[in-house]
């Protein structure tokens, strides 16, 4: 019994494109992970993919191979012999390897005639597949790149680490590593309740290719096991050629279709995580240069806000890398490949169509499998997304944009560097965000704090009433009757010993005169008496955020950069909720990498 294209493939003739797009793509993704076997079957299932590409994609192509089947009157075997019988009046059509007919001649004077058009038309169409013969993508494959290219993202995330080193290390690194634990046992949560959910609906029907129809698509060239109707499409002998270099290259390389979601994920967290890091500096250099407000540049790079920003600005940023090089920093380390329009003969292919197709793929990721980059929906959408990957071998953005996506063996020095890369940048978010996280998470408590009824107001008057509770707990806490209580006001104000209150008072008087005097010397320009005059000021008062902040001025005037730090993040920790000392900070930090560089230079 032979069978039909749509037999072959497992649909109905009924199909709408995106169907046979799909059934087109479970085919490629399970040959394209097999390597040469000898018999050559990785290559019939290709050249079948690419008539049945080129048939069915074609409306026109389409409607005449059902016409076909349709006078056939369903039996496949009158439906060979009738293409037996007509196969070999025309030199252009046949399934036999043959060499493209020659270009019809055009009249020179009329380019834009009807018959030159039609003539265009069909020799695209006679064109063959050519994302089955894309070559594998081999940037940075010599040592020489890959090693430069390692060596430059580790050096970009290890100065950015040096930049925001605190100077309580072992302090922050606490801190942090409870926010790391905190969130990896959220994420834990997120996934197991979305895997237990995926589990508990069962795997969607999906549609297998069918051992009769799989043997009839190995055989359809030998046995003519599968009718391609009467239009039947020629194939080139230099595609052919190019088809079996492509394979190899595969094979060579270790090119599979196989899920890797791991690799995808790795290679998503790393472009967002690098990418962050370069708006980052930006974002220093604008308010450095007060182009942003300091309230702005805080909220712009508050833990809620910034990973939206994030990943919205990255999506024209990766369809640029896409549609030129093929491939963006966190892909090429981690061995993910992306193909487009992987099933359709006839897409264009052109740099503004690539274009098109990334940034639609890149938008469909950000707003469906990240959700706007949002911190609390993103793990979800991102397990979900693994659920799909690992049951359907694609996601929603895939299947939208007819991407096939395949992986490589990334190397030891790619992997060690994604993954080491990874962890440090994860360090340096958690270090940057740690104190904006606890002021939210603090905010969020004296809110909620706030807004809980006062005990007065849920328990009944005569409980709280002079015999009640009320009652109870102020015969506990009054002491005897008996002793006489010294009056309000007068215990704090009676010094315990008149020497302690003489340096006490002498401390607040000098405290005073410093207060006055290392802000004017500031203000003057004098900067070493100002430092003198500030230091002793944060000493005599050491919870005090403007002393700090008057010896980290005088400090950074005076080129001392690094005193400077110490200075306005003691002042930080005092007065958190003043961001005009995040601004003082950063030009702390890069002074502290100037003289570094001036230094080395020298």
């Amino acid at each position: 019994m032979k069978a039909s294209l749509y037999e072959a493939l497992g649909i109905s003739p009924t199909a709408t494109d995106e169907e046979v797009r799909a059934a087109l793509r479970r085919l490629i993704r399970k040959y394209y992970a097999k390597t040469r076997d000898g018999q050559g079957n990785v290559e019939e299932a290709l050249r079948f993919i690419n008539h049945a590409s080129r048939i069915l994609s074609d409306p026109e192509r389409r409607v005449r191979y059902d016409n076909d089947l349709a006078r056939s009157d369903g039996t496949a075997a009158r439906a060979v012999a009738h293409v037996a019988t007509n196969a070999m009046s025309g030199a252009a059509e046949g399934t036999d390897v043959a060499i493209a007919p020659p270009s019809p001649p055009s009249d020179p004077g009329a380019p834009d005639s009807q018959e030159g058009r039609d003539a265009r038309e069909k020799r695209g169409r006679s064109a063959q597949h050519p994302g089955l013969t894309e070559p594998v993508t081999s940037f940075g494959r010599p040592a020489i790149v890959t090693i430069a290219l390692c060596v430059l993202f580790g050096a970009f995330i290890a100065a950015a680490i040096v930049v925001v080193m605190p100077v309580d290390t072992v302090q922050v690194a606490k801190q942090v590593l409870v926010w790391l634990t905190l969130t990896l046992l959220a994420l834990t949560a997120v996934y197991g309740v979305v895997h237990g959910m995926a589990r508990r609906r069962g795997p969607p029907p999906t549609q297998v290719l069918l051992p009769q129809t799989d043997i009839a698509i190995l055989n359809w060239r030998r046995e003519k096991s599968v009718f391609l109707g009467i239009d039947q499409p020629q194939e080139d002998a230099s595609w052919i050629f190019q088809l079996r270099m492509a394979e190899l290259e595969r094979a060579k390389t270790g090119r599979t279709s196989e899920p890797r979601p791991w690799n995808r994920l790795g290679a998503r967290l790393f472009d967002y995580s690098i990418w962050g890091i370069v708006l980052a500096l930006l974002l220093s250099e604008l308010r450095g240069v007060h182009l942003i407000p300091e309230s702005a540049g805080y909220w712009l790079g508050h833990p809620l806000i910034a990973p939206v920003l994030i990943t919205a600005s990255w999506i024209a940023v990766e369809a640029l890398l896409m549609a030129s090089v093929g491939t963006t920093p966190g892909k090429w380390l981690f061995g993910c490949y992306v193909q487009f329009s992987i099933s359709d003969a006839y897409a264009r292919r052109d740099m503004r169509a690539q274009l098109l197709r990334t940034a639609k793929r890149a938008f469909r990721v950000w707003w469906q499998g990240m959700g706007c980059g949002f911190p609390l929906l993103s793990p979800i959408l991102v397990a979900i997304a693994y659920e799909h990957i690992v049951q359907n071998q694609e996601t929603d953005w895939d299947f939208s944009q007819d991407c096939l996506v395949t992986y490589a063996p990334p190397g030891l020095l790619n992997m060690a560097t994604g993954v080491c890369g990874l962890a440090a940048m994860l360090w340096l978010y958690g270090v940057a965000w740690h104190r904006p996280i606890a002021d939210t998470v603090a905010s969020v408590g004296n809110a909620i704090v706030r807004a809980m009824p006062a005990a007065g107001s849920l328990l009944p008057r005569e409980i709280l009433g002079p015999g009640g509770v009320a009652g109870m707990v102020s015969g506990i806490t009054q002491p005897d009757r008996g002793v006489p209580l010294p009056p309000a006001g007068k215990a704090s104000e009676a010094p315990i010993d008149s020497d302690v209150a003489a340096i006490f008072a002498e401390r607040k008087a000098r405290v005073a005169v410093l207060k006055a005097d290392g802000p004017r010397a500031l203000r003057a320009g004098n900067y070493k008496r100002a430092a003198e005059l500030c230091g002793s000021w944060a000493n005599l008062d050491l919870g005090n955020a403007d002393a700090w902040r008057c010896l980290g001025e005088a400090q950074q005037a005076l080129g001392n950069h690094q005193e400077a730090l110490n200075a306005f993040r003691k002042a930080k920790q005092y007065d958190p909720a003043d961001h005009s000392l995040d601004a003082a900070i950063d030009r702390s930090q890069k002074g502290i990498v100037g003289d570094f560089l001036n230094r080395y230079k020298k």
